[in-house]
């Protein structure tokens, strides 16, 4: 998701990239010429043709964050966890409608820090919860009363995220039990590589930065374009520009191709297994074909 900028702020925007092998190199980025891509407007379709957009569930109010397993698409709201498998209505999923401002998932296990619903009592904030069965019911880890974070990413047992209160980046190695706090400026976004969880992207006002320690510490990706929100696909890394533009990258930023746009500020964004959803102007615009074409899958939503 997820936490965001204001809307005319210098990453305002998501952004989703690709982190092909994570492989080190030395070399500048630059960005190639747009390969030929549609925007959402006019788009041959990518999703589920066969039915058509979904109007949003009523109660999913303020979508904070995205993400995809398999083509069952998954949206934090301000009301809870829902869950819109492809073609077919939202519905929520999540026994409470707590306060979803950070998700993640990791192998079969979702993590999610936020605040509580109105029956579940507890402190403000939830630290970090996690749920083993599909997002239904939720159970604390650690952090309780102390951190609302508002960025998350996994990979495998290694857990990083962002606090909202105090800027905190902050990194588990055991699967939420305990935490570090990293000496790195906070990124506004981060994903890690699924492959490597030392490799982590980050992004900046300034850019891009990348990280080979664990968020340790970050270099600049040089000369790469802006982008707000990240998402590692494997061995790819997405990036949606603050214009709605897809750009992808197969060697760590260093070249960019420019892919298809949505038509209006991207608000949140997931890539998975060549698939894309992005939340622009109230609508999910989703594709299948690695971003070059979107068509609107769930339409009437609110981003925060």
């Amino acid at each position: 998701m997820r936490g965001r900028l204001a809307a005319p702020a210098v990453l305002a925007g998501a952004a989703v990239f690709a982190l092909a092998a994570c492989s080190s190199s030395a070399s500048s980025p630059s960005t190639a010429p747009p390969s030929p891509s549609m925007t959402a407007e006019a788009s041959a379709p990518a999703g589920d043709a066969s039915s058509g957009p979904v109007e949003a569930d009523a109660a999913a109010e303020h979508v904070h964050n995205l993400a995809l397993v398999g083509t069952d698409l998954y949206l934090g709201t301000h009301e809870g966890l829902f869950k819109q498998p492809a073609g077919a209505p939202m519905s929520r999923v999540s026994a409470e409608p707590f306060d979803v401002m950070g998700l993640t998932r990791s192998g079969d296990s979702w993590f999610a820090s936020g605040h509580p619903g109105e029956a579940m009592g507890g402190p403000a904030d939830l630290g970090l919860i996690t749920s083993a069965d599909d997002g239904v019911t939720w159970s604390p880890v650690s952090l309780s009363g102390d951190v609302d974070f508002h960025r998350l990413s996994a990979s495998g047992d290694t857990i990083m995220g962002v606090s909202a209160h105090d800027g905190a980046f902050m990194r588990s190695t055991d699967a939420g039990s305990t935490w570090t706090t990293l000496s790195a400026v906070p990124p506004f976004d981060l994903a890690v590589s699924p492959q490597d969880p030392l490799v982590v992207v980050g992004t900046t006002p300034d850019g891009p930065t990348l990280s080979r320690d664990g968020g340790e510490t970050f270099t600049a990706i040089e000369g790469a374009p802006l982008i707000a929100l990240v998402s590692c696909d494997g061995t790819d890394l997405y990036g949606i520009d603050p214009s709605g533009q897809v750009l992808v990258s197969s060697d760590e930023g260093r070249t960019w191709a420019s892919r298809g746009t949505v038509a209006a500020e991207p608000v949140a964004a997931t890539a998975q297994g060549g698939a894309l959803a992005i939340l622009a102007g109230g609508t999910v615009y989703y594709s299948t074909d690695g971003g070059q074409s979107f068509t609107p899958r769930i339409t009437g939503l609110a981003g925060h």
